[in-house]
Formats: C-alpha cells, sequence, structure tokens
C-alpha cells in the first residue's frame, strides 16, 4: 500500500512539473521544447499516477501496467532531465529515474517470490 501511495504522489508532482512546463514556458512563450518536453512529461506522469491508482485498488493487471508506466517514464525523464533537453532540474530528474527503477526491481522481485510459491 505505501507503494502505491508513494507512486501517486510523485506521479502526481511529476504531472505537475509537465503541466507548468507545458503551459508556461510551451504555450505562453510559444517555446517548441519546452511543449515537447511538458506534454511527455505530463503524459508519463499521468502513467504513473493511474499505475498507482490500479495497485492501490489491487488491480489483476496492476503490475503489468506498473511495469509499463515504470518502462516508459525512463527514458522520457532522462531526455527532459538533465541529460537531453535540461528542463527538469536535477531533484526531478533524481526522483524520475529513481523511482521508475525501484519500482521496476521491487516488482520483479515480487513476482519471482509468487512463482516460487507456486
Amino acid at each position: 500500500m505505501v507503494v502505491a501511495i508513494l507512486t501517486i504522489l510523485l506521479g502526481a508532482l511529476a504531472t505537475a512539473g509537465g503541466v507548468q512546463e507545458l503551459v508556461v514556458q510551451g504555450i505562453l512563450n510559444n517555446r517548441t521544447i519546452p511543449l515537447m518536453g511538458g506534454t511527455l512529461g505530463a503524459v508519463t506522469a499521468a502513467m504513473l499516477v493511474a499505475a498507482g491508482i490500479a495497485l492501490l485498488r489491487q488491480s489483476p493487471r496492476a503490475v503489468v501496467f506498473t511495469r509499463a508506466a515504470a518502462l516508459t517514464m525512463l527514458p522520457v525523464t532522462m531526455l527532459i532531465g538533465q541529460l537531453g533537453w535540461g528542463l527538469a532540474g536535477w531533484s526531478m530528474t533524481i526522483v524520475g529515474v529513481g523511482w521508475p527503477l525501484f519500482l521496476l526491481v521491487y516488482f520483479r522481485a515480487r513476482s519471482a517470490n509468487v512463482n516460487e510459491a507456486i
């Protein structure tokens, strides 16, 4: 339950940052890179929020959806973070890479434990 709630909270934080970048720098200042980066960041972070909700509701496909959201967020965070376009700060880049990696490792270990029990 803690993983689901943290996934929702971190995804909501990243969504807010992506929407802010999209609106302020992309739409209001007419800049292309922040428009694309904000859109990609907001969409992938919204997928992370949806994955957290699926985990919280204990959906049967929650693990698959969480893996997909995490695998989608990793390259997007690398692109819009410090290594690519430089739109996100170091803290959001670390969270945007670290949390999806944690989710992938956590659910890989969890699925391995389930397979051993069978």
